[in-house]
């Protein structure tokens, strides 16, 4: 650790900014970084105005029902959009959260205390995921003493439901699928996943983080998708950020749960001390207001027409990296891309070389290592220029290592 003493007297506002800005100066600016270090952004100047209402409560705290009654009503509304755009049943309740990971966390405490209720005999509970499942499973796994089985995939990229299968056993509690998997931006086969979860008396889950608030309009827009969420007989729960493709600031993901009875397994209730009754239902206690205050306020300003242009903006933009990806040669999508992330693939130049050319010319992006592939998450830019700069930048990398240029570090991508 490197220790930094507190000034011996306070800073002024003014140097402070000016450090700031200084040091941002540094950072990678969003033309550059459009696709993979800014996450989504929904333009007209959205976010700004949802900075203008977060501050309003800026220092409040988020304490459940004894938050303040404007904060409470805020949270109620979007917890009851939520559920409406992912299609929760009636009896179904969303929990908000701070991210994605403890989003899923929550979905695996909650069914591990399901089992425990439902299928006493089982001591050694444990985990059937595709290959590529995030690695909060396994981290949630670590956290609540869980087995994690990672089956290997398809030839089509998706989950493989034979091995799947094949690797359930009597302590198995817990399958899932993603739409997308962030791995390779595809949906998997929810509904065959969920058929196994109803055959084996397990929990199934479905990690949308990535796909739950742009999907829904993707299929209002008439694109066919494999059927992803609570409509498949057997999901019980469903994941889902809403600072990715629900477009509001960083901070806010949701776990949705099919039956209002579940919630039992969910909450942490403690009264065993001084001050009476704790009962919380996500990972954290007390938590900040104002991410939620702005999540409000970006969701009521976008409405159903907002996210429709929105989805429409991802799309578009899709399609003109896709075609431009084509023009270059050499390169492909891995296949066709479903829900919002483009990975492209080769099989004729070292993709390492061309990631490490690409870092070179000023535009960061995920790696993919199996298989080996450039990963973009797409944006709704209204200005081209990102997509065109970056195709730019991308052919004259195809170009160098066409020209014999060979990967100096061994880079093989990383997630984080």
């Amino acid at each position: 650790m490197t220790r930094y003493a507190l000034p011996e007297r306070g800073d002024h506002w003014y140097d402070l900014r000016q450090e700031v800005y200084a040091s941002r100066g540094e950072d990678v600016d969003w033309l550059h970084g459009a696709f993979f270090t800014h996450w989504p952004e929904p333009g007209r100047n959205i976010h700004a105005q949802a900075m203008a209402v977060s501050n309003v409560f800026f220092n409040d705290q988020w304490l459940g029902k004894y938050s303040q009654p404007s904060f409470n009503r805020a949270v109620e509304q979007i917890e009851g959009m939520v559920g409406d755009i992912l299609g929760a049943p009636d009896n179904g309740f969303v929990v908000l959260t701070s991210g994605g990971t403890e989003s899923i966390e929550i979905a695996v405490k909650t069914a591990r205390d399901w089992a425990r209720s439902e299928r006493p005999e089982v001591k050694h509970p444990r985990m059937v995921l595709p290959y590529s499942a995030h690695p909060a499973f396994n981290k949630s796994a670590a956290f609540f003493d869980l087995e994690v089985v990672r089956v290997p995939r398809g030839n089509d990229w998706r989950a493989d439901i034979a091995a799947m299968e094949a690797a359930i056993d009597d302590n198995t509690i817990f399958v899932m699928g993603s739409a997308p998997s962030w791995p390779h931006g595809l949906i998997d086969p929810i509904p065959r996943i969920g058929e196994l979860a109803q055959r084996y008396g397990l929990w199934c889950h479905v990690d949308a983080c990535v796909g739950g608030f742009l999907l829904p309009f993707y299929e209002a827009l008439g694109h066919d998708l494999t059927t992803w969420d609570f409509r498949v007989p057997g999901v019980m729960s469903m994941s889902a950020d809403l600072h990715k493709f629900g477009f509001v600031p960083h901070g806010m993901s949701t776990v949705t749960f099919r039956d209002e009875a579940l919630r039992s397994h969910l909450v942490f209730d403690f009264d065993d001390w001084p001050s009476g009754r704790y009962a919380t239902e996500t990972m954290q206690g007390t938590r900040p207001a104002r991410a939620a205050a702005a999540c409000w306020a970006t969701m009521r300003h976008l409405g159903r027409d907002g996210y429709m242009d929105l989805a429409s903006g991802v799309k578009a933009t899709t399609d003109r990296l896709v075609a431009g990806i084509a023009a270059i040669g050499d390169l492909a999508p891995l296949p066709e891309p479903e829900a919002g992330l483009v990975v492209i693939t080769s099989t004729s130049v070292d993709l390492f070389a061309v990631s490490e050319a690409l870092e070179e010319r000023g535009f960061p992006h995920g790696m993919t290592r199996e298989p080996p592939g450039l990963h973009f998450t797409m944006n709704p830019v209204e200005d081209t220029r990102p997509v065109d700069m970056l195709l730019e930048a991308l052919e004259g990398a195809v170009n160098e290592v066409r020209g014999g240029r060979q990967v100096s570090d061994g880079t093989e991508g990383s997630y984080i």
